[in-house]
This record gives C-alpha cells, structure tokens and sequence, in this order.
C-alpha cells in the first residue's frame, strides 16, 4: 500500500513538473522557478526518503507533499514581487530536504515518525508565519495600493490565499494528530490526509500557474478584469431602454477605439468622438462615465497607456519619450503620470520589472 501511495505521490511531482516546462516556452521568471522549486523538491524529498527507508513511511510522504504545498501557499500575488516568497520557497526546500538527511543518517532507532514530523514541521511553520507577517508589513506600508482601480482583483487574489492557507494549516494539523495515534487509527488518519494534500496540491499549482484564484467562476473573475480595464462589454445593465442604447454605445465607442486607434492623434478630444458617434458630447461623457467608471481624459488616457505597453512589450530599448510621442501624449510628464495611474509604477520601473521577468502581464 505504502508503495502504491508513494508512486502517487511522485507521478503528481513529475506530472507537474514537465507541465510546468511545456507551458513556460521559455520565459523562465521568479514565479516560474518557485513552482519548479515546490514540485522538484517534493520528487526529490520522496525520493531520498525511499533511499533512506524503504518502502517510504507513510508519515515522510505526508511531510513531504506538505513542504510542497506549503511553496504554493506562499506564491506571491499579481501584485507582490516574488523575491521574497522565492527565498521562502528556498527555505522551506531546504529544510525538508535537511530534515531528511539529519534523521536518514541517525541510527534506526531514531524512527522517521514523530520526531521527523515535529523538526520538519515547526521549521516549516516558522518559515510561513515569518513569510506572512513580512508580506503584511509589505502591505500596509504601500497604503496607495488600496485606492487603484485594480484594489478589487488584488484584494480577491489575497482572500483566495488565505482560504487556501487555513484549509491548508487545517489539513497538515491532522498531520501532527496521526503521528500521534499509536497502531492502525495513526495510519488510517494519515492516509485521509495524505489523499487531502494530493487533492488540494494540483489546486494550487494550477492557481499559480493560471493566474486564476478558483475562488469563482472563470466568468465571474473576468468580468471582474474587465471592470477594471474599462471594458464592460461583458456585462448586461439592459434594465431599460435607455441602458440599452448607452450600452450599445459603449460598445461602439470600444470598437472604435479598438480598430482605429484615435488617441494616438495628441489632439483627439470629446466633440470628435462625440461627431464620430453621432451623438452630444454630454451623452458621451454620461456613458463613459458610467460604463468605464472613468471620464473622458482617463478613459483615453488608459487605452494610450495599453497601446505603450504594448510598445514596451515589442521592444523594451525604446526610450520613454518616443514611447510616450508615439502613444498620443503631448508630453513625457504627462506621459509619466498616467502610466503610474494605471500600472502603479513609472515606465522606467514597468520596464525593467517586464525584462527581469517580475512583471505579470
């Protein structure tokens, strides 16, 4: 039984691993190499656990599918830098890896049960509490984060982690009671939690491999993005005839700017989209108002900063001031300002954050 169990466990490892490889094409970022680091140090962990004890104990499979959820857990959000979750990571790697070695090498007396489970397991929990308290202060110390209009999918992305941490410090609690069971009860605990970790271990690979947070639907979160970008032709407020018409006039105003481009004209204003919509330029305004959440002057300004982005993205060597002249703006201050309205950082910091791999796109 520990055999079949221990092959589970290192066929999901592996499983994840490749997948991890086929789906990066390349692009080898901090986040890439914490996922690496939860899967190939689970593969590693189960396998110096048989060259030391085998078949593998069931208690040493539980520890070790444990540590590797555990790198998940800790998996930064789309708006933390991966630094410090990446030296966690490592930590908390190395631990188990050390934990291993130190009672392998002892003498067979010294079991691989509880005293394994308890070293390993307070490292380990010393490494996430000292993890979560450093991203707290990180926080709360950029208050301005709170009031972008990105807040909501941040905070959605911060809740989603805690639920997953406390069914996480739930499950591994059991953990520390079936070491504690003498005779077969210990061993059937164990084997629920070990089935528990394997369930909940490829959740939080895919969360961190996605970008999605599992907390609701795929259509509910991009609705949410959507919101957030100024695009709500996903959504319906077709509560009356005259949401309808607004509606369907956002969504020529959307296709328009999309196909042709007019912000990138510096002079582009309201009476012109206004003319080029057939509408007055106070419907125009009420709509955008309403539908991007944004006015005039910051709806435009949003979509120059998506096209210098994309700018940034083909060629990260251009300079900010042709980025900012090619993207419609008049100015490089102007420029400047409203790039960090929308991203949270100055151009110069986006860039460099895109070619070190720590910006998520």
């Amino acid at each position: 039984m520990t055999i079949i169990l221990t092959s589970l466990v290192l066929i999901e490892f592996v499983f994840f691993l490749c997948y991890d490889f086929r789906i990066s094409k390349g692009d080898h970022s901090k986040r890439f190499w914490i996922r690496i680091i939860s899967s190939f140090s689970g593969m590693l962990c189960v396998s110096l656990e048989n060259i030391f004890v085998f078949p593998c104990p069931l208690y040493g499979l539980v520890t070790d599918v444990a540590f590797a959820a555990a790198v998940l857990i800790i998996y930064p959000c789309s708006f933390e830098k991966p630094d410090l979750a990446l030296r966690a990571a490592l930590l908390l790697a190395v631990s188990c890896i050390a934990s291993i070695l130190f009672f392998g090498l002892l003498p067979r007396a010294a079991a691989f049960r509880l005293e394994r489970l308890v070293v390993a397991g307070s490292a380990g929990l010393v490494v996430l509490m000292t993890f979560s308290i450093a991203s707290a202060i990180r926080k709360l110390s950029s208050v301005r984060a709170l009031f972008r209009n990105n807040a909501v999918w941040h905070g959605l992305e911060d809740y989603s982690r805690s639920v997953y941490s406390l069914v996480f410090l739930c499950i591994s609690s059991f953990g520390f009671i079936a070491a504690c069971i003498p005779g077969d009860a210990g061993l059937v605990v164990a084997s629920v939690v070990l089935a528990l970790l394997l369930a909940l271990y490829p959740v939080l690979y895919l969360r961190a491999a996605s970008g999605r947070t599992f907390a609701m639907s795929r259509a509910s979160e991009d609705k949410i993005k959507d919101m957030i970008k100024g695009n709500l032709r996903t959504s319906y407020i077709e509560k009356t005839e005259e949401d309808k018409k607004m509606n369907n006039l956002y969504k020529r105003i959307m296709a328009y700017m999309t196909e042709s481009k007019p912000y990138l004209d510096p002079s582009f204003n309201m009476p012109a989209l206004a003319e080029k919509m057939y509408t007055n330029k106070f419907y125009l305004s009420k709509t955008i108002n309403i539908l991007s959440g944004r006015n005039f002057r910051q709806f435009v300004n949003y979509h120059r900063i998506q096209y210098a982005i994309g700018l940034f993205k083909s060629d990260p060597r251009l300079k900010v001031a042709e980025v900012a002249e090619f993207s419609g703006f008049s100015s490089s201050v102007s420029f400047n300002m409203a790039f960090k309205i929308n991203t949270g950082k100055t151009p110069s910091a986006w860039v460099q954050d895109y070619v070190s791999g720590t910006e998520v796109l």
